[in-house]
């Protein structure tokens, strides 16, 4: 009946019967994963290669230098190139006092030539300034973006090296507990063991084997949030080639970072070319109250037909100076200066955060290094510990106790080191981001 359920689910879709019917269902069609083996840095440079967050950022960017360019052309001349052909007939009777309508025409005219116009006002230099300011947001907010994508990805890769961490330590524990285990059998066999001592060992054995299903879990978890971050491809999982390591960083002076961070980070950076696009409309708007002036031209050949006509052309300009325009001059200056102070409040906010994250990340920094040390050692103890109880349980001068007590030890040993090591590489990666070179010291 089982098989018969498996076929019909090969074969197309199907409501089960129940839940152990579609566990006895083999998945005979479904193919294993691929994996690809990424290093680090070919994960970011990927991430950052077909990301959506990252492509959103650069259209827009894309789309702000196109909004430049249709400000700088509001500075610029405007040339065009018209042809017109027009034929009228008129009614004497309306421009002279006949006692009857008397038609005149019809008449045909043909215009033909180029005309061009320049509108010179001081209000369009500054949408102009202010749209350049604001391609260099864009740019920075795009930078930001790959910032932020990059950390990411180093993080979700740094989870995906400590969950295959923990599922190895978890194998090697299960060996150990796999020998102790054999150990207090054949020495229940001789004599030398008792029952209890073998079935505390087998206990511990089948604890072990759990964490090991735990460890397992939770390592193919991490690897497929890191391939759904990734974009792969259906049936592709990353397989990372680097390992969690620790290694000497210089010291860092915390003024000093702070001020590079300041300085370096994107996101500052966006709000301070925000802030002057913001003071240049300010500029703009209340330049509307000077005069602005409008050039204009055009060159026409002006004839009834084709082949008998001349040039004609004319030029003018002219000035504007608006008198009153009930207010609105007023409130659009006022609301550029209100948007000129909510950028200034949003780039203190983020200083002291960016400060923050500095001091933070440079705390923990610190914190994990020492931990490091601590942790190995205390891995170097838990071994030691072990390999005597084990020596004391085989003389016969101690119960298993001791060892499952070492055992137990050597875990919170193994977890500790691992840990203390994802901290260390985490600490390293949020120092990095908050000082704003994520992506040069992961993807270059």
């Amino acid at each position: 009946m089982a098989e018969k359920s498996c076929n019909s689910r090969r074969s197309g879709p199907a409501v089960l019967a129940s839940l152990g019917l579609a566990l006895a269902c083999p998945l005979a069609d479904a193919e294993p994963p691929r994996a690809r083996p990424l290093s680090l840095k070919e994960a970011v440079q990927l991430v950052l290669q077909q990301n959506p967050e990252r492509l959103i950022a650069g259209l827009a960017l894309s789309q702000q230098k196109e909004e430049q360019a249709i400000a700088r052309s509001a500075l610029l001349p405007q040339v065009s190139l018209r042809w017109e052909e027009d034929v009228r007939s008129f009614n004497q009777q309306t421009i002279t006092e006949l006692p009857h309508p008397i038609r005149i025409g019809p008449f045909q005219t043909i215009k033909a030539g180029p005309s061009v116009s320049v509108d010179l006002s001081l209000a369009r230099l500054r949408q102009y300034r202010a749209s350049r300011q604001d391609v260099q947001t864009a740019t920075n907010q795009e930078t930001a973006t790959r910032e932020e994508v990059t950390a990411r990805v180093v993080t979700e890769y740094l989870l995906v090296l400590r969950a295959i961490a923990d599922r190895d330590a978890a194998v090697a524990r299960v060996d150990l507990a796999q020998r102790l285990f054999d150990q207090a059998r054949q020495l229940q066999q001789t004599g030398v063991g008792t029952d209890i001592d073998a079935l505390r060992a087998q206990v511990e054995l089948q604890n072990e084997k759990q964490r090991l299903i735990d460890a397992t879990t939770q390592r193919n978890t991490a690897i497929y949030a890191l391939g759904a971050t990734l974009a792969l491809p259906r049936g592709e999982d990353p397989s990372p080639t680097d390992t969690m390591e620790f290694y000497q960083v210089p010291e860092f002076s915390q003024e000093n970072l702070v001020r590079e961070a300041l300085q370096n980070r994107p996101e500052v950076k966006a709000l301070l070319s925000a802030e002057s696009a913001a003071a240049e409309r300010v500029k703009a708007a209340g330049d509307q109250r000077w005069p602005s002036l409008q050039l204009s031209g055009f060159y026409e050949y002006q004839a009834r037909q084709l082949n008998d006509g001349i040039g004609g052309y004319g030029f003018s300009y002219a000035f504007s100076l608006p008198l009153w325009t009930s207010g609105r001059i007023g409130a659009e200056e006022q609301r550029a200066r209100l948007e000129l102070d909510r950028i200034g409040q949003s780039r203190r906010d983020l200083e002291n955060t960016v400060e923050r994250q500095v001091k933070t990340a440079l705390d923990q920094s610190g914190a994990a290094r020492e931990s490091v040390a601590v942790a190995e050692l205390g891995l170097t103890l838990a071994r030691q510990e072990v390999e005597r109880a084990t020596r004391r349980f085989a003389a016969g001068v101690a119960t298993n106790i001791e060892v499952v007590t070492a055992q137990n030890s050597l875990a919170r040993a193994d977890d500790n080191r691992i840990q203390a090591l994802y901290r260390f590489n985490q600490a390293r990666a949020d120092l990095a981001r908050s000082v704003g070179n994520a992506e040069d010291v992961y993807g270059h």
